[in-house]
């Protein structure tokens, strides 16, 4: 008897801190939809080298999955330069969800995140903003010349550029159709979450049966961020948010 294996039929590529743990866990409770262990497999920003045939061994393999489907989410690939790229000549019908988070909190979580997890030495949010253009530049121009996969840099303190929504989503609609895309603001889907839910279900073709826990994932609290810090990213985030707005709709203010 030969054993099939599913190969990814959608992809949550982001952004970073906006609720894809969640979402994946809520998507691995749905009978349609079997997801493989591990939430991020990295395959398109930092493992590509593989090939897609170890990509696609790190899904689900059995012999009852005709109804089936499944996915990943690795949130790095909504803004690593090069993956939108990979990911059209690989699989150009694969459908993308896309949640987005106020970029200002998102940079002030992601920071937090980084020092719970002592991958970022500097204790200051407002420091570690100011050096972040040297500290990631280099590591960019060596990824879009193809001379590394990923830098750590880039990948780690990229605090602020993550938050730049707009230019992330005008590069991958460069390689995909709008129609592919389903983007969701992260403070609609935690506060609607059951109704966003029905919409997901509905673009992944998958039958509208709720998650029986709707429990948060990495849910966390933060000391508020002086205003001043507030004011100085939300004037840094304006233009790239003008464009997003353009790009997926007005709702995306915040």
């Amino acid at each position: 008897m030969s054993i099939s294996r599913l190969k990814p039929s959608f992809l949550i590529i982001g952004a970073q801190k906006a609720g894809t743990s969640s979402l994946f866990n809520y998507l691995g409770q749905h009978p349609d939809i079997t997801l493989p262990p591990n939430k991020e497999l990295h395959f398109f920003d930092l493992h590509y080298d593989k090939g897609t045939e170890w990509y696609e061994s790190l899904f689900p393999e059995g012999i009852n999955y005709e109804n089936q489907i499944t996915g990943e989410a690795s949130p790095y690939y909504l803004f690593h330069p090069l993956v939108p790229e990979y990911v059209r000549y690989h699989y150009p019908e694969i459908k993308l969800i896309i949640l987005l988070r106020d970029p200002v909190d998102r940079a002030y979580s992601h920071f937090q995140m980084e020092r719970k997890r002592n991958t970022e030495p500097e204790p200051s949010f407002t420091l570690a903003i100011e050096m972040e253009n040297n500290r990631i530049s280099g590591e960019e121009q060596k990824i879009l010349n193809r001379e590394i996969l990923s830098g750590a840099n880039f990948q780690h303190w990229s605090y602020m550029r993550r938050g730049l929504y707009g230019q992330q989503l005008q590069r991958w609609l460069r390689f995909f159709p709008r129609e592919q895309f389903l983007i969701i603001r992260s403070e609609d889907f935690f506060s609607s979450t059951l109704l966003w839910m029905q919409q997901i279900h509905t673009f992944l073709g998958v039958r509208d049966i709720p998650p029986a826990n709707l429990s948060p994932v990495n849910s966390n609290k933060y000391p508020e961020l002086p205003v001043s810090v507030k004011d100085k990213l939300k004037d840094y985030f304006h233009d790239d948010g003008l464009l997003l707005q353009k790009l997926a709709g007005n709702n995306f203010v915040w």
